[in-house]
């Protein structure tokens, strides 16, 4: 189980650090760095320094900016998205997101300190994603004691979705599921694009009336004619390859200024084409559902406590004066004498998180990528910045669950392992998703004036022992884990 211990510093409060390597987000390394964080920002970096017993030190640790998940679905549910209508412009993520869910810690605890939040997948435009802080947001809840994200941007980007998940469910209509919102199109591929071609020249229209003062407000139109004009960023999900050449058509007919193609994970196969369009992208996640991605096989003890739980409440117990088959459960619990209660072993109450019922945290996805994905590679990463594709890295619902092998970091050393520079490795999760997000003027980077938002790494964060031993949101220590 992770163990974090929270501590909680005046972020007015000026602290030194002296570090041996510093990562200053672009690919430059620095060694042997003085760093002053003030006032929650970075004012002032020293290389090549002297370190001194004023200096707050950990030898051998390396720094980093603190990392930035670009695509991901913390804090989003399925309730989060409205299914009834193909497109939901104007609807705001932030105004349903779950701002303390367990996912934030979780990121948290891996070096992740801001995310691009992004709607679910389950209609055709989704609504406006959001970009957030995963730690420093005001607590809704007087009985909860989970880190709180803070929002940083509530009309981050536009969400489009090509491919098969905004039809998935969907019906012409016909018999018992005519009195169904699920008794709409699109119910194809076909008719996805259809319903993005519809609403943008409508939205095209609009303007044109709107400038002439011919038609009233519309907030779904006027979201779109704000794509229209460069306003806004555009963000695509599309998996296979022609989704993604689709995206790239849909972008020349309607002139997007600016626009991302998500998870993409076939475009491998037209790198060169994407790189000539110069069109940016954010790779998913390394694996389709998080069932899958447990970084270690169930233990013996935990198969059989998923198998036959012990008692954990007060029906059925056993009377302390009869006899019960110590044997069957004396591995996972025992009964207390005095009280006649059957208890749980501590043992077995650090396991129920690990068997506990997972949850789909934004429906289409894992169902989408099992069926869109069959082409992926784990060298998706390499190829695309061989052929000279701009692209930053994403987790999407990873962070969802503890102990997954995809989270941001492992994500990036599974692609330098499969052929990515790691020279360029970090940038890839910290000035480029910073740069994508539009945030890259006080985030990704450690420079002079930039957010104090650090992770200081047991060593060389590209290896497989090194963790987190301190973050730092805003200049404030969040975890610390010395």
């Amino acid at each position: 189980m992770i163990s974090l211990t929270l501590i909680f510093i005046s972020s007015f409060c000026q602290s030194q650090w002296f570090v041996d390597t510093l990562h200053v987000g672009d690919g430059a390394v620095l060694n042997n760095v003085v760093v002053v964080f003030d006032n929650g920002r970075l004012s002032q970096i020293s290389p090549n320094s002297a370190r001194s017993d004023d200096f707050e030190y950990v030898a051998d640790a390396h720094m980093t900016p603190g990392l930035i998940d670009a695509y991901s679905y913390m804090g989003v549910e399925g309730n989060t998205l409205e299914e009834s209508r193909e497109s939901t412009a104007s609807i705001h993520l932030s105004d349903s997101l779950i701002f303390d869910s367990p996912a934030f810690s979780f990121a948290l605890a891996e070096g992740v300190t801001t995310a691009y939040l992004s709607p679910a997948s389950r209609n055709v435009i989704g609504g406006l994603g959001c970009l957030v802080k995963t730690t420093g947001g005001q607590p809704a809840s007087l009985f909860s004691n989970n880190v709180v994200a803070e929002l940083i941007e509530d009309a981050a980007a536009l969400k489009i979705t090509l491919g098969g998940d905004p039809s998935y469910g969907n019906t012409t209509g016909s018999g018992k599921w005519t009195t169904t919102y699920r008794a709409r199109r699109p119910t194809t591929r076909m008719g996805t694009v259809w319903v993005v071609r519809r609403e943008f020249y409508r939205a095209v229209e609009y303007r044109d009336l709107r400038e002439r003062g011919q038609v009233p407000f519309n907030p779904d139109l006027e979201v779109l004619t704000r794509a229209l004009s460069g306003d806004l960023l555009v963000r695509v999900q599309a998996r296979e390859s022609h989704d993604v050449e689709t995206a790239l058509r849909l972008q020349e007919e309607f002139g997007w200024p600016r626009m991302i193609i998500e998870e993409a994970t076939g475009s491998h196969k037209i790198s060169k084409m994407i790189a000539r369009k110069g069109v940016s992208m954010v790779t998913g996640p390394a694996f389709d559902s998080a069932a899958r991605s447990i970084a270690r096989g169930p233990s013996s003890a935990e198969l059989r406590l998923a198998a036959m739980p012990g008692q954990i409440c007060c029906e059925d117990l056993h009377n302390p004066d009869e006899e019960h088959d110590e044997e069957h459960d004396g591995e996972h619990s025992h009964v207390d004498k005095e009280s006649g209660r059957l208890a749980l072993n501590p043992f077995v109450l650090d396991l129920l998180p690990l068997v506990a019922p997972r949850y789909d945290a934004a429906p289409g996805l894992s169902r989408g990528r099992r069926s869109e994905a069959a082409s992926t590679t784990p060298a998706l990463p390499a190829l695309l910045s061989d052929n000279g594709v701009r692209f930053a890295m994403g987790s999407a619902e990873a962070h969802d669950e503890p102990l997954t092998e995809s989270s941001l970091i492992y994500q990036i050393r599974r692609a330098v392992h499969w052929g990515l520079d790691s020279k360029q490795a970090l940038a890839f999760i910290t000035s480029i998703p910073a740069q994508l997000c539009g945030i890259d003027d006080k985030l990704g980077f450690l420079k002079e004036g930039y957010d104090a938002d650090f992770v200081l790494w047991s060593g060389d964060p590209l290896e497989s022992t090194s963790v987190p031993l301190v973050v730092a949101v805003n200049g404030e220590v969040v975890i610390d884990n010395r």
